[in-house]
């Protein structure tokens, strides 16, 4: 169900989506942020990502999150469970995901999946599969990123994302993990709408609330210059982060999309020219 809006309104599903547009590009990389582990068993989930990598010639990443929608849960009649069993099940499929897609037969006996034997035949065509666990929870979610993941997603203020990242440090020491093998991404919310002036952005958001079929008119992003989201994005380099993720909901804004690979790209990475380089 649409997670903005009219949440009674359309909305494709995912994996689907995700299979056409492998079909139809060759260099996007291509993933959920994030699949609900509550909605798929994840042998199952494992043979559809190594299918979504043969479709796409390897340019799959699987989103993994332990699942927050209970609306949608009762919608459709699936167990919601309480907050920490759905991020031990995360845990656990993170744990025999990874094995399905890298070895030839798993058996796992964990205390919420089973399996026997099991196969993920063909093989992905990545030599590694990306997985990307989203989430900030310190003592869990942290930990299963610093277990299994090869990208964390997380957002927020840069000071947010630095003491974030510290907390990984510390959970890949305890489980041995190299942390550079981990990118942190982060995205900057609430969306960004890039206009030359503040009215125009309330100007595109009252539009977008008709098309959305809502009278509710989010809180518009301060950031909505070029400049301002440059400038941001370095903060939030500064802070860790390695990549973006841009954030957007229909009416998609083509405008904004535009500038961000036109604009603030190359003068975000010009920018990184005359960065210092990190300690160590």
């Amino acid at each position: 169900m649409p997670l903005s809006g009219d949440t009674n309104g359309p909305i494709l599903e995912a994996w689907m989506l995700l299979a056409a547009w492998g079909a139809l590009t060759t260099r996007a990389k291509l993933g959920t942020l994030v699949t609900g582990n509550t909605y798929r068993h994840p042998a199952v989930l494992a043979n559809m990502v190594a299918s979504l990598d043969h479709i796409t010639n390897g340019r799959a990443i699987l989103g993994l999150g332990a699942a927050w929608h209970e609306a949608e849960h009762a919608m459709y009649g699936i167990p919601f469970f309480t907050p920490g069993t759905r991020l031990a099940r995360m845990d656990e499929a993170a744990a025999l995901i990874r094995r399905l897609l890298d070895e030839p037969r798993v058996s796992f006996a964990g205390k919420h999946y089973a399996l026997k034997d099991a196969v993920c035949e063909p093989k992905p065509i990545q030599r590694r599969l990306p997985i990307l666990i989203g989430g900030g929870g310190e003592r869990k979610t942290l930990r299963t990123v610093a277990r299994y993941a090869d990208y964390w997603h997380g957002h927020g203020s840069p000071e947010v994302i630095a003491h974030k990242l510290a907390v990984l440090r510390a959970h890949c020491a305890d489980v041995g993990r190299d942390p550079a093998e981990i990118t942190p991404l982060t995205t900057v919310r609430p969306q960004v709408v890039l206009r030359d002036s503040a009215r125009e952005v309330e100007d595109w958001w009252r539009e977008a609330a008709k098309v959305q079929r809502t009278d509710e008119v989010p809180e518009a992003n301060p950031i909505h210059t070029v400049d301002a989201l440059v400038a941001r994005l370095l903060e939030l380099w500064r802070a860790g982060a390695r990549g973006f993720i841009f954030y957007y909901i229909a009416p998609f804004d083509r405008e904004t999309m535009r500038l961000v690979c036109e604009q603030v790209r190359p003068r975000f990475a010009a920018a990184l020219r005359s960065e210092p380089a990190p300690p160590g």
